[in-house]
């Protein structure tokens, strides 16, 4: 019996460290960074946490099109400018970004142009 519950904690020790060396990825490892699309977006959400910055966007021209795009921390996306009201939900603006690999609807954001011309840079 002890034996058993050795190799169940020894299998459970694996799969959590598992979790938690994936869990910080390369860009390369979810996104195609080969690839980028440029698209004009509504903002349906904006949340400023760590590690990483997500941004929900909806296509203007296909409502039903969306993505979760992923940004650095803000500590680091704070030293190109962002700021927590960088952007609010109902927002129009154009991303540029790597999507995300097999089809998956998300992506690595690299660049947002707000209305008024202004860029910010991932």
């Amino acid at each position: 019996m002890c034996r058993q519950v050795s190799i169940l904690a020894g299998a459970i020790c694996a799969l959590l460290f598992s979790t938690v060396t994936s869990a910080h990825h390369g860009a390369t490892s979810l996104y195609d960074v080969k690839k980028e699309t440029t698209l004009k977006v509504t903002i349906t959400e904006f949340t400023w946490t760590n590690p990483h910055v997500e941004v929900g966007i909806a296509s203007v021209e296909d409502k039903s099109a969306r993505w979760l795009l992923e940004l650095g921390s803000p500590p680091n996306i704070s030293n190109r400018g962002w700021t927590a009201k960088s952007l609010k939900p109902g927002d129009v603006v154009t991303v540029t970004f790597n999507p995300g690999l097999r089809g998956m609807r998300i992506g690595r954001l690299l660049k947002v142009v707000l209305p008024d011309g202004k860029e910010l840079l991932a």
